[in-house]
């Protein structure tokens, strides 16, 4: 039996024959047309600007947060420095609180969180002058659409017309605004901002150290700036909640009970003082008892007010304690560039023009 290493005759093989495939007349046909395909790539550039100007500018602002972890002891922590090593990630599988740091973009995305940034005051300059007004009213009256998203929407505006013509308007659908906003059913204006500012707001978590990135994306860099550090603040407002709701519940029945205490005992101070007072050099054995019963009732009634009053100090400290710490890395700041680019897409479309000339003049070549 021959061995593989044996076969030294593999080239000896018959096979489909190929003939080498012969690129001189492509390149010479490109050499010869190249007037045409400048031609054609500087339609590109025209067609490339054209669509810079006719699309808005945004401007992206980001902001970083790295979020507050539960404590562990040194027992887990070792063992989380030895996971680590294998590629474990101990952080994600301790952890059994409801509200991880991954799942905080799935907070942002959320309707709600959108529709508590609808009165967002914000402030830009228009036409030269200040304007200061809400987010909501920013998206739906000064952010401008590219005309060929109109040109794009008219098959479904077409549809939404033949629908109207069958269907009655509910009036609550028709009506403008979020002066009344009804968290279970909102209005074709308050969801199409809803969805302007999911497409706008994202955020991301990095797995291993769980720093949350945010990034706004707005056709006024201020207001950019603006939103994505009113995103991280209302985070931290819904994280401190959501962490602190049982400890407040506790704040709120001790301070209930420190009033009444407090009214009890300055109740019985006032009904032991008074008795004292009419009963000014009174010898008798009865006035003696009941001013030693008043006197041991309110020193009760302080004991009491006195615990309640330590056992409220404990419950505010706990909800500083349960307080999760949201630690801004960076800022949000206003940013100078924008995009597109109209000088990048301008040279984009310069090299697709010459490109589309070229396959052009070699597909008419077969």
């Amino acid at each position: 039996m021959r061995k593989f290493d044996d076969f030294d005759d593999f080239d000896d093989f018959d096979g489909p024959a190929r003939d080498p495939v012969d690129v001189t007349p492509y390149v010479r046909r490109v050499i010869k047309h190249w007037k045409t395909i400048l031609l054609w790539a500087c339609g590109g550039a025209l067609l490339g600007i054209l669509f810079g100007l006719s699309t808005p500018r945004t401007y992206t602002s980001t902001a970083v947060v790295a979020p507050e972890l539960a404590t562990r002891s040194t027992l887990s922590s070792g063992l989380s420095s030895l996971a680590s090593l294998a590629g474990v990630n101990m952080n994600s599988l301790a952890i059994t609180d409801a509200m991880h740091p991954d799942l905080y973009p799935v907070v942002i995305r959320s309707t709600s969180f959108y529709m508590d940034m609808f009165d967002l005051p914000v402030s830009f300059t228009h036409k030269g002058k200040v304007v200061q007004t809400d987010l909501y009213d920013y998206i739906t009256h000064y952010t401008k659409a590219p005309w060929y998203g109109y040109v794009l929407g008219l098959p479904r505006m077409g549809i939404e017309l033949v629908k109207s013509l069958f269907t009655k308007e509910d009036e609550f659908e028709l009506a403008e605004g979020h002066s009344h906003v009804d968290s279970l059913r909102l209005t074709r204006e308050q969801e199409g901002v809803v969805k302007a500012l999911q497409r706008s707001i994202t955020a991301s978590v990095e797995k291993r150290t769980y720093v949350l990135s945010v990034k706004v994306k707005m056709q006024d860099r201020l207001i950019a700036a603006q939103v994505a550090n009113a995103v991280v603040e209302n985070l931290r407002q819904f994280v401190v909640a959501y962490r602190t709701e049982k400890a407040q519940e506790n704040v709120d029945y001790y301070e209930k009970i420190y009033e009444e205490a407090h009214a009890d005992y300055l109740a019985a101070q006032r009904a032991y003082a008074s008795y004292v007072d009419s009963h000014l050099g009174s010898t008798s054995k009865s006035s003696q008892v009941q001013q030693q019963h008043l006197q041991y009732e309110a020193q009760i009634k302080y004991q009491m007010y006195n615990s309640t009053a330590q056992n409220l100090l404990a419950a505010k400290a706990k909800v500083q304690q349960e307080s999760p710490v949201l630690v801004v890395i960076q800022r949000a700041m206003a940013p100078h560039n924008g995009k597109p680019s109209k000088v990048k897409l301008a040279m984009i479309w310069f090299i697709l023009g010459a490109l589309f000339c070229v396959a052009w003049l070699c597909w008419k070549m077969e």
